[in-house]
């Protein structure tokens, strides 16, 4: 795995994407941010806590928008 830095020219590792309701169809990007560590909400669970993943991640800009806490699984260097 080639480790994803800030300046890096990225892809999605599959296209469409979904993540948190976002859909992530885009052929380039670049790391404005990151990698960072970040807690993901994988699972809520009625009356509990729910269940949180620490993972790396890192922001996009791709086609004008800025895509916050990318976990680096979903991208590809180039």
């Amino acid at each position: 795995m080639t480790r994803v830095k800030k300046n890096d020219l990225v892809t999605l590792a599959s296209r469409p994407t979904h993540y948190y309701g976002m859909t992530l169809d885009w052929e380039f990007g670049i790391v404005i941010k990151g990698p960072y560590e970040e807690s993901v909400s994988v699972a809520e669970i009625k009356g509990s806590t729910g269940v949180n993943l620490i993972t790396l991640v890192c922001d996009v800009m791709a086609d004008g928008i800025l895509y916050p806490a990318i976990p680096l699984e979903l991208l590809v260097r180039q």
